[in-house]
C-alpha cells in the first residue's frame, strides 16, 4: 500500500507532537490548583477539562474559568467579568490584565499572589460562571440548599401544646 502525499509532506512540513493530555502523568500537587478546583466544582454542572494542556473549568460545554502558571510560576487566573467592570478593573488594580483571547467579551486574567483571599477570588469565578451559564443553572445555584435528613420533629402533644400557650382546655 502507498502512503498518500499530502501538501504538507510534499513541502516537508512536519506537524509538531502533541503530548496526549488524557494518559500524560498527574499533575503535581499544588495547593493553589486544589484550592481553585475545589470552588469550581461545587458550582451545578462543572467540571474540568484540559483541552490545550491547561486547566479550564466548563458548564455546559463552556468556559468560564481557567488557570495556569507563568513562566515566573505565579498562577494566574483566566475568567469573564462584566464588560463595564472590566476596564476599571484593569486600570485600577495590578493583578488584572485584557485576557488575550476573550478580552473583547469581558475576560480577564488575574494574577494570584503567594497567599490570595479566596473570598474574591470565589466571588470572581461564581460570577464568570452566573456570565456564562445558562438560566437553568443559575437557578440551580440560587436554590436554597436542600435540607440534610434528620429526624423529623415530633409535633407537640395537643395537652402540651395548649399548656404551653395558655389556651383554655375544651370538656
Amino acid at each position: 500500500m502507498v502512503a498518500e502525499v499530502t501538501p504538507d509532506r510534499q513541502l516537508g512540513l512536519r506537524w509538531p507532537e502533541v503530548p496526549d493530555w488524557t494518559t500524560s502523568e498527574p499533575m503535581a500537587k499544588d495547593a493553589l490548583h486544589d484550592r481553585l478546583l475545589a470552588i469550581t466544582l461545587r458550582l451545578p454542572g462543572a467540571y474540568e477539562d484540559r483541552p490545550w494542556g491547561s486547566v479550564h473549568c466548563k458548564v455546559d460545554g463552556k468556559i468560564f474559568v481557567g488557570w495556569g502558571r507563568l513562566e515566573d510560576g505565579t498562577m494566574s487566573v483566566g475568567l469573564r467579568v462584566d464588560p463595564a467592570f472590566q476596564m476599571m478593573l484593569v486600570d485600577s488594580d495590578p493583578r488584572f490584565t485584557v485576557a488575550k483571547y476573550v478580552g473583547k467579551h469581558g475576560g480577564v486574567d488575574m494574577k494570584l499572589g503567594p497567599k490570595p483571599d479566596w473570598r474574591e477570588v470565589e466571588r470572581f469565578i461564581v460570577e464568570s460562571y452566573r456570565l456564562i451559564a445558562k438560566k437553568s443553572r443559575i437557578k440551580e445555584l440560587d436554590a436554597p440548599a436542600p435540607r440534610s435528613p434528620r429526624a423529623k420533629p415530633r409535633p407537640a402533644s395537643r395537652q402540651g401544646s395548649r399548656a404551653s400557650t395558655g389556651a383554655p382546655r375544651r370538656r
